[in-house]
């Protein structure tokens, strides 16, 4: 067998589509809640992928949102600080290739 081969389907490395198909079949949902001294804070849950991927997933939206964030479990943790930045998250998680369609928001209470 090949070393260049993709251990979940088979195909060499070039060609494998399993991180694609993983992230238009998950169901993402975010939650905003407002925290401690009225910030707000999003949860992003239901991303299936491991740690490696989380944390360079975190680190593009913090870029590209310019806000602090962190992973807690297999959560994604992101700060907005006094406004809520929902529409910028959903349309940075679109751009990474997740499903518009599969994200699902809550708000605060």
């Amino acid at each position: 067998m090949l070393d260049n081969t993709c251990a979940v389907c088979g195909l060499p490395t070039e060609l494998c589509v399993c991180q694609e198909v993983e992230k238009t079949a998950s169901k993402i949902e975010i939650k905003v809640e407002r925290r401690k001294y009225g910030k707000f804070w999003a949860v992003v849950s239901g991303i299936d992928s491991d740690t490696q991927g989380l944390k360079e997933l975190v680190k593009k939206i913090k870029n590209k949102m310019a806000v602090a964030g962190t992973i807690k479990g297999k959560n994604i943790e992101v700060l907005f600080g006094r406004s809520d930045k929902t529409k910028i998250l959903i349309a940075c998680l679109t751009a990474e290739g997740f499903d518009r369609a599969s994200i699902s928001t809550t708000s605060f209470k």
